[in-house]
C-alpha cells in the first residue's frame, strides 16, 4: 500500500497535501474542542450554585424538615446523687447551670405544645412534659402523690406521668431569662419557678431545679420544704 502510494502521488506533492489535511484536522478539532470545557465548565457552576440554593431555601423554608440530634438523658432515679457527680453530668450533657456550667447555651430545644395545651413534647430529647404542673408548692411525699393523681386520672391522655430526673429537668434551664425572670422557654407556665427531681443528694435530700436562679441545689424533704412539680413522661 505505501509504495502504490508513493507511485500514484507525486514526492513533491505529498509533503503539501499531508501538511494541509493535519492544519485542517487540528483547526477543526480545536474550533470544536474549545467550547466543550466551556460548556461543561457552565454547567458544572450553574448546578453547583443552584444546588447551594436550593439547599438553603429547604432550610430556611422548611425547617421541620431538617434533622434533629436528640439527646437521650437518664430517667431511673438515683439515690446517693453527689455535687461532684452531677458537675460531671452537666459538662458531659452540656446543660447550663449558672453555678456548675455556666458557660454553655445548654439544650437546643424543638418544642410542640400538643393536647390543646395542656402538654409540651421535645423534639430535641424526646419528653413530654406538663406545660403548667402543680398550681401549689407542696412537700416531697406530696408531689408524689400529686403524680400518681395525674396517672389515676390519666392527665391528657397518659397514665406514666413521673417526677424527672435531675438531667431532665436540668435540660429545661436556659442561660438567660426567657419566661421574665425564669430560665426556662416561655412555653411553660411561669408559675413553676422551682420543681422537685427524682433524684437523691441522700436519704434526707433530694435535688431541686432553680428555675429562678438559674440552677440545680438539693433540700430536705422532711415535710417543711415545699417546691412546684412539672411532671414528664
Amino acid at each position: 500500500m505505501k509504495k502504490e502510494y508513493k507511485q500514484d502521488i507525486p514526492n513533491q506533492e505529498k509533503p503539501q497535501h499531508g501538511s494541509t489535511n493535519r492544519k485542517r484536522n487540528r483547526l477543526l478539532y480545536l474550533l470544536l474542542g474549545i467550547p466543550i470545557p466551556i460548556i461543561i465548565g457552565l454547567f458544572v457552576i450553574t448546578t453547583g450554585n443552584k444546588e447551594v440554593t436550593v439547599s438553603r431555601l429547604k432550610r430556611t423554608a422548611n425547617p421541620e424538615n431538617s434533622a434533629i440530634v436528640r439527646t437521650i438523658f437518664r430517667n431511673k432515679p438515683e439515690k446517693g446523687l453527689s455535687p461532684e457527680t452531677v458537675q460531671i453530668m452537666l459538662k458531659d450533657t452540656d446543660l447550663f447551670d449558672a453555678r456548675r456550667n455556666p458557660s454553655v447555651p445548654g439544650l437546643s430545644h424543638k418544642f410542640e405544645v400538643q393536647n390543646k395545651g395542656t402538654v409540651v413534647y421535645d423534639h430535641a430529647s424526646g419528653l413530654m412534659w406538663q406545660q403548667s404542673g402543680s398550681q401549689d408548692d407542696m412537700n416531697y411525699e406530696k408531689a408524689k402523690d400529686y403524680v400518681s393523681k395525674l396517672n389515676s386520672e390519666q392527665f391528657s391522655g397518659y397514665n406514666d406521668w413521673r417526677l424527672p430526673t435531675l438531667e431532665e429537668a436540668m435540660s429545661l434551664m436556659e442561660p438567660t431569662h426567657k419566661n421574665g425572670d425564669l430560665h426556662i422557654d416561655q412555653v411553660f407556665d411561669p408559675y413553676q419557678a422551682r420543681i422537685w427531681t427524682s433524684d437523691f443528694r441522700k436519704d434526707s435530700m433530694v435535688w431541686v431545679v432553680r428555675f429562678d436562679s438559674g440552677y440545680c441545689d438539693y433540700a430536705y424533704n422532711d415535710g417543711n420544704i415545699n417546691y412546684s412539680v412539672r411532671a414528664v413522661r
